[in-house]
């Protein structure tokens, strides 16, 4: 890792995406608050990267009255409007497995987000959510949608400006040239669903996901989801994807490896069995690297868990677009080194980069629309994007 990276301020910011500390722990955060000065830049930072109501927790613990009253109302601001925006996803959450999969008889597998957050952190209110993640069977994918349609959802383009899909035309362009589909709930809830975990390696089977499902209870209901050692492989490949570019996926780790019967040897030994062993041991290191404790100097056990954290602090400034700019590298779209995972799935990741490359997105059918006979002609205005985006970015 550049050991300029290797600040009080950047340490401040990992350390305080920690959710549980130990007592040596606190003392040395409170060494780092104590130099801290620039509370204006500090709050603006876990802002940006989802971390102010963890902040939050540790400044009221360790250091009450230390900032002023201003930023402390921000602070307050912003955890009451986390815990208020994941209770109402929670609703939604509910809302929708029984209006909308119940009635089919569709199973849904409930992971990530909300769920995590209500299973492993110690208050819902500590992890900022957007969106509630479901996995649904692929065959049950457009009924789910459909149905959905009569119970007041709303279809929309995902990574678009808010347009929704209302005729049937688009509806059966977007179940056509996406995966994966995007509702908004009556109550202004988006619903993710998902009929696969992973781009184009294949490390995940769906099936398999179902079938080790086991159920929690949220909000007076149960709900199927993954067992601790698959959602933990999961947010491992899922985080590192997108090269850990928020601190609330840091946040992510501590809170599952510090959560009372967390067992690491059978998340690696799932890891071995998925083919990747090599990014679940850099997020176990890193989850260990976010202690105020830890040493960030290169050592046999920590170098690929500073390979990632390194690439939490070139992201700690930024948004989405330097987030794509930091993954520019990335191969297939899903490992930014070779060492993540088996050398066959990187090369199944990569093949199927390729293959997707042409397709036609539903973006371009939302901006252009064109009837079926003439959708290849998108393949032109693709393939250009595609190379200016390759060149701004090796632009920078």
């Amino acid at each position: 890792m550049d050991p300029r990276y290797d600040t009080s301020e950047n340490r401040l910011q990992i350390g305080l995406a920690k959710v549980r500390m130990t007592a040596p722990e606190r003392a040395a955060m409170t060494d780092l608050l104590a130099v801290t000065t620039d509370w204006e830049a500090a709050l603006a930072t876990a802002d940006r990267n989802f971390s102010l109501p963890n902040m939050r927790l540790h400044l009221r613990e360790m250091a009450p009255g230390l900032i002023d009253a201003q930023m402390q109302t921000r602070l307050d601001q912003a955890a009451n409007r986390t815990a208020i925006r994941n209770l109402t996803l929670v609703a939604a959450q509910r809302r929708f497995q029984e209006t909308c999969l119940a009635p089919l008889g569709v199973q849904g597998l409930f992971f990530k987000g909300i769920n995590l957050v209500a299973r492993y952190y110690p208050d819902l209110g500590l992890r900022p959510c957007r969106d509630i993640d479901i996995l649904v069977p692929k065959a049950a994918l457009r009924d789910i949608v459909h149905h959905a349609l009569t119970q007041e959802y709303r279809l929309v383009a995902p990574g678009q400006p808010p347009k929704f899909l209302s005729a049937p035309e688009e509806i059966k362009a977007a179940l056509h040239y996406r995966s994966d589909a995007m509702l908004i709930s009556p109550e202004g809830a988006a619903i993710d669903l998902q009929v696969k975990l992973d781009k184009f390696s294949g490390i995940f089977d769906p099936d398999a996901a179902f079938a080790q499902a086991e159920e929690m209870e949220l909000g007076g209901a149960r709900f199927p989801t993954m067992p601790a050692p698959y959602l933990f492989n999961y947010i491992c490949h899922h985080h590192s994807r997108h090269v850990w570019s928020h601190l609330h996926w840091l946040s992510d780790l501590d809170a599952m490896v510090g959560f009372e019967g967390f067992d690491p040897d059978a998340a690696l030994a799932l890891a071995d069995r998925l083919g990747q062993r090599g990014t679940v041991e850099a997020a176990l290191e890193l989850q260990r690297l976010m202690s105020p404790l830890a040493d960030w100097t290169p050592h046999d056990d920590n170098w690929r868990g500073l390979k990632f954290l390194e690439l939490t602090l070139r992201n700690l400034g930024g948004d989405l677009a330097l987030e794509k700019q930091v993954a520019f590298e990335m191969v297939g779209g899903e490992f930014m080194y070779p060492w993540q995972a088996r050398p066959d799935l990187i090369r199944k990741a990569r093949r199927g980069q390729w293959r997707d490359v042409l397709r036609p997105t539903l973006k371009q059918y939302v901006d252009h629309p064109l009837p079926r006979g003439l959708r290849w002609l998108y393949v032109f205005p693709r393939l250009q994007e595609l190379l200016r985006k390759t060149r701004e970015r090796r632009a920078h």
